[in-house]
C-alpha cells in the first residue's frame, strides 16, 4: 500500500506473514479533533464534509467539498488548519479552515479562506455520533454509529467495510460524512484485532476472506436490531479489498439491500497480485527490465506456493530480490518467506481465492466503479466481470463504470502509482454524483416498491 496516501491499497501481498493472536485492546480515547467532525451546510445542494483520519499514526482531519471533489488533509496552524496542494502534502497553504466556537462540545460553524477568493462558511447540520459495539463470533467488534437528523423515525444505513491491512473506523477518508450528507446512517467499526476490536485479525488458518465477511454480515445484522435503522434499506460498501468484500457479504445475505463496489478486484486473486506488481512499478518509472525481474519472481513465487517444490531455489531468488530497489518498492522490504510451510498456506488460504462463484448469487442491486489508472485491481477486466456474473445469477440490476484519468482510490491522477498519491487532492470527477444518484435512486425505488 501507500503508506501516506488516501486510503488504504490492497496489500495482500507476497511476504506477509501470520498474524498472532491480538490482546485485547485498550479502550482509546477519543480525539479532541472529534468536536470538529461533521457535515456544513454551505448552499442547498452543497455540503462539507469534516472526517476523522488515521494511518496508525495520530489522527487528522480530513476536508472533504462533495461538489467540487476537493479533499484535502488539515494541518494544525495558527488560529485553525491548513491545507496543502495535496492530500499529502501541507505546503504552501492553498486554503485555511477556521472553526467558530459557542463554548460547547462541537463546532456549530466552519470558515474556509482561500486566496483571492470569498470566504466561504458552512453552518454544522446535526449528526449524532454514537461508539457502539457487537459480537461476530468470539470477537466483539467496536465502531461509531454516525445518524443524521431527519424527519423519519426509521434512517437508511450502510456499512463501510475496509481495505486490506490492520485498519480502524477512521481509515475511510472522506466517505462516512459523504454518506450521511445523503441521510444514511452510517456504522463504521474497527477491524477485528485492531482498535478497540478483539479476537484475532487473520492468522492463516481460515480461508480468505471468510472471517472478513463474517464480522460484516454481523454489522449488518447488528443495525436491523436498532429502532432508528430500516431493516429493509441497509448497504454495504467498500473501497479496495472491502469493495470485493461487499460483493461477497450481498452475495451471502439476503438481508443486504445494495452494495457498492469501489476498486475491488474481480479477478481470482493470484491474477490480481499478478497485475499489481507490473502495473504499480512501472507506473513508478521502473524500468522493462526491473518490472519483468520483479513480475518473474512473483511468478516463480507462485509456482512454489502452489506445488511446495523448488523451494531451496525460491530461497536463493528470494535473498537476491531483496537487495533490488524493486521488492523494497513493492514488498515493502520485508523479511519475505522463512518456510516453505508459509509459503503454501499463502496459496492455500489467500491466493487461490476466487470472487467471481459468488456473484451469481447476488439478488440486491449492485454498483461497481472503477479507475481506468488503478494499478491495484485490472479496472476494466473487473468491472466486466462483476457485471456478467452478477447478470449470470439472473439478476439484471447491476450498473458498473469506469472514470478516465482515475486511480485506485478514485483520485484523479496522472500515472495511477502510488508514488504521486502525495501530490492528488481531488477525487475524479463524476464520483461523488455517480454515487449520490445511484444510491438516491435504489432507496427511492426500495420505497416505492413498499408503499
Amino acid at each position: 500500500m501507500v503508506r501516506n496516501a488516501t486510503v488504504v491499497l490492497l496489500s495482500v501481498t507476497l511476504g506477509v506473514s501470520s498474524i498472532a493472536e491480538a490482546q485485547i485492546p485498550a479502550p482509546q480515547a477519543e480525539s479532541p479533533l472529534s468536536a470538529f467532525v461533521g457535515n456544513y451546510d454551505v448552499a442547498p445542494g452543497h455540503i462539507l464534509g469534516i472526517d476523522l483520519y488515521s494511518e496508525g499514526s495520530e489522527p487528522a482531519l480530513v476536508y472533504s467539498d462533495y461538489q467540487s471533489g476537493v479533499i484535502r488533509r488539515l494541518t494544525a496552524s495558527p488560529g485553525g488548519f491548513s491545507a496543502g496542494p495535496g492530500f499529502g502534502v501541507a505546503t504552501p497553504t492553498m486554503f485555511t479552515v477556521q472553526f467558530d466556537s459557542d463554548g460547547t462540545d462541537v463546532a456549530p460553524a466552519l470558515v474556509v479562506e482561500s486566496v483571492g477568493k470569498p470566504a466561504l462558511r458552512a453552518t454544522r447540520l446535526p449528526v449524532a455520533s454514537t461508539d457502539v459495539r457487537f459480537g461476530s463470533s468470539d470477537t466483539t467488534l467496536a465502531g461509531t454509529l454516525l445518524v443524521p437528523r431527519s424527519s423519519s423515525r426509521r434512517h437508511p444505513a450502510i456499512v463501510l467495510l475496509h481495505g486490506s491491512g490492520r485498519l480502524t473506523r477512521h481509515s475511510f477518508g472522506p466517505y462516512p460524512h459523504f454518506f450521511t450528507s445523503l441521510g444514511l446512517a452510517v456504522l463504521t467499526y474497527d477491524k477485528r484485532g485492531t482498535g478497540a476490536s478483539t479476537g484475532r485479525f487473520f492468522d492463516r488458518t481460515t480461508q480468505y476472506p471468510d472471517v472478513f465477511a463474517d464480522d460484516a454480515l454481523e454489522a449488518v445484522r447488528f443495525l436491523r436490531t436498532r429502532p432508528d435503522i430500516d431493516p429493509s434499506q441497509i448497504g454495504v460498501w467498500g473501497a479496495s479489498e472491502g469493495g470485493m468484500l461487499a460483493t461477497q457479504v450481498a452475495a451471502r445475505s439476503s438481508d443486504v439491500a445494495f452494495a457498492i463496489n469501489s476498486s475491488g478486484f474481480m479477478v481470482p486473486l493470484w491474477q490480481q497480485v499478478m497485475f499489481n506488481i507490473e502495473s504499480q512499478l512501472t507506473a513508478d518509472g521502473f524500468s522493462r527490465e526491473e518490472v519483468a525481474e520483479a513480475v518473474g519472481f512473483e511468478r516463480f513465487a507462485m509456482q512454489v506456493m502452489r506445488t511446495g517444490e523448488r523451494w531451496d531455489e525460491f530461497q536463493e531468488a528470494q535473498n537476491a530480490a531483496k537487495r533490488t530497489k524493486w521488492f523494497k518498492a513493492y514488498f515493502g522490504g520485508g523479511n519475505g518467506f522463512s518456510t516453505v510451510e508459509s509459503l503454501r498456506r499463502q496459496w492455500n488460504y489467500v491466493y487461490s481465492f476466487d470472487p467471481l462463484p459468488a456473484l451469481k448469487s447476488i439478488r440486491c442491486p449492485v454498483l461497481g466503479v472503477f479507475g481506468e489508472l488503478d494499478t491495484s485491481t485490472p479496472a476494466r477486466r473487473s468491472a466486466e466481470n462483476l457485471r456478467i456474473g452478477v447478470r449470470a445469477g439472473g439478476n439484471p440490476n447491476v450498473t458498473v463504470k469506469v472514470f478516465k484519468g482515475t486511480n485506485h482510490p478514485l483520485m484523479a491522477a496522472r500515472t495511477g502509482g502510488p508514488s504521486e498519491m502525495p501530490a492528488l487532492g481531488n477525487m475524479s470527477p463524476g464520483v461523488f454524483e455517480t454515487l449520490r444518484e445511484w444510491i438516491q435512486t435504489v432507496i427511492r425505488a426500495k420505497v416505492a416498491t413498499e408503499s
